[in-house]
């Protein structure tokens, strides 16, 4: 077993190194550049734009997010409602169908909320901050009823599951309604979720490194993505404590 170990690790460590080294390189060579290339003024003119942009744009944004977002979901998951009036519990394409257009309708309500939070606290600096608060308001309800809905509907499909999307432990509550089968998928989906979650942080953590050394953004936008990986490793690593402690 030793043997093996030490095998894997050397064979690996070789090509790991390299990795580093190329992306430290690649680093240095872009925020060398980077620096040089980008002096106060045309740094200026970048901000003033943005700024321009975001304060066309801020009082439109959650409105528009309604439509290319919500509304779609909507349509989904009447296409889905529509095809469980017609639904044959012992038809397995008809089933996956129903689900397939019901999680399309949970990912696009998914993407207007995280929409809705970033235009909500761009208007604090851009545009009219209380009609854009009403109108998140709003889109929250929207949303909140679609995924009330998309989770009433799972539920009438499957009836050992278990939950109300108004409780405040709905997740805890509908995972243990779930079979071994359901979980070992949750499993999995959450495993790929935290490894997609730790490059993404790690990727914009470099970038905003590079950001803060051309254009000075400072160490708080820095210290926010560092705070949410600390976060993702730490609580799945407590979470393993716990699950090992329980065997």
């Amino acid at each position: 077993m030793k043997d093996s170990v030490k095998q894997d690790n050397r064979r690996a460590l070789p090509k790991f190194l390299a990795v580093v080294v190329c992306a430290a390189l690649l680093g240095g060579i872009g925020g060398f550049f980077g620096a040089m290339a980008a002096d106060e003024g045309t740094l200026e003119a970048i901000r003033a734009g943005l700024d321009r942009m975001m304060q066309l744009v801020g009082p439109w944004g959650i409105p528009a997010s309604g439509v290319l977002l919500l509304f779609p979901a909507w349509l989904c998951y009447r296409s889905a409602r529509k095809q469980y009036g017609t639904w044959d519990p012992d038809s397995e394409e008809g089933t996956e169908e129903i689900e397939r257009r019901m999680n399309l309708s949970m990912l696009l309500t998914t993407l207007g909320m995280i929409f809705d939070f970033f235009f909500l606290a761009a208007s604090f600096q851009f545009a009219q901050p209380l009609l854009n608060s009403a109108l998140f308001l709003l889109s929250l309800v929207c949303i909140t009823l679609l995924q009330q809905k998309i989770v009433d509907l799972t539920r009438r499909m499957n009836p050992e599951k278990q939950g109300s999307i108004y409780e405040m432990k709905f997740q805890k509550t509908w995972f243990a309604s779930c079979d071994e089968a359901e979980r070992a998928q949750i499993g999995q989906a959450s495993f790929q979720a935290f490894r997609t979650a730790s490059v993404a942080c790690m990727i914009v953590w470099l970038v905003l490194t590079l950001l803060n050394f051309t254009a000075g953004t400072g160490l708080l936008p820095v210290l926010a993505v560092l705070v949410v990986l600390g976060v993702l490793q730490v609580s799945y690593i407590l979470a393993c404590m716990g699950m090992h402690s329980r065997r």
